[in-house]
């Protein structure tokens, strides 16, 4: 519980410099590009594009999903995968990216994964804007739960936070792990039911445990804020393991950040 405090009150005592240094982060990552910030939306509809083709026309021949139409359901939960990849994966790795900038300043390295995180919620913000416009055209504003909506980007936040203390400490010390973390990302995105759903023959017992799964928790939710405007997901016993599994990742990476972090250095 000491190694969370510290965490956390370093957080606090750093949120200008977390503002500053993520909107910092948002600007370098298409500063070299000629269209700039358009790609925070070209990048995602390219990729929504390929899917869409590919499971909705190709596999799926055009049918809705339980009366929506598929490209609507499909980038509902897209959007939210985009945003838990990109904050995994360079999460993942803003410690060791960064250890050569701030080794020798008197720099608060706990603060690094949560501007990074960040960051990338400053994009998916743009997308969920982007996303209830789409879904408003096509099912009407009745279907959204504003509250649910920001209670499932809450969650995810906090999730994603917790899970980057873990895994950006011990991707800076074993360089191996962030390779791991990239390949288990990639098998989450189809081990997940984003592209599919699970059908009347899938065991109950394989449901259950799609359904404790934090990134199903996340997508599912989105999907019923957004299409059904559904409070169901929020009121089930699963919101009580997501948010065990939050605790356990915060405490385990609270503890390891602070045991490990002087000696970061020595991994460079």
């Amino acid at each position: 519980m000491k190694s969370i405090k510290i965490v956390i009150q370093e957080q606090i005592q750093n949120l200008y410099m977390i503002g500053r240094l993520s909107a910092y982060e948002l600007k370098k990552s298409y500063a070299d590009n000629l269209l700039g910030g358009l790609w925070i939306i070209l990048n995602p509809l390219f990729q929504i594009g390929v899917y869409w083709v590919v499971f909705g026309l190709g596999v799926r021949g055009g049918q809705d999903v339980d009366g929506i139409p598929f490209f609507v359901w499909l980038i509902c939960g897209l959007i939210p995968w985009f945003f838990i990849s990109a904050a995994i994966l360079q999460g993942s790795n803003s410690v060791y990216a960064r250890l050569n900038s701030v080794s020798k300043m008197n720099f608060p390295l706990s603060v690094i994964p949560t501007y990074v995180v960040v960051a990338q919620l400053y994009t998916h913000l743009i997308l969920v804007a982007m996303l209830m416009v789409i879904v408003i055209t096509s099912q009407g504003i009745h279907h959204i739960n504003i509250i649910s909506l920001l209670y499932f980007m809450l969650s995810s936040f906090c999730f994603l936070l917790s899970l980057s203390f873990v895994t950006s400490t011990l991707s800076t010390m074993v360089r191996d792990i962030h390779l791991l973390i990239q390949t288990a990302t990639r098998m989450l995105f189809y081990v997940t039911p984003i592209l599919w759903l699970p059908s009347d023959n899938t065991p109950q017992l394989l449901k259950e445990i799609f359904a404790m799964n934090p990134f199903y928790y996340i997508v599912d939710g989105y999907r019923e804020s957004l299409l059904k405007g559904s409070w169901n997901f929020i009121h089930s016993p699963y919101t009580l393991i997501f948010w065990s599994v939050i605790l356990l990742l915060l405490i385990l990476g609270s503890a390891i950040h602070v045991k490990f972090r002087k000696q970061f250095v020595d991994y460079l």
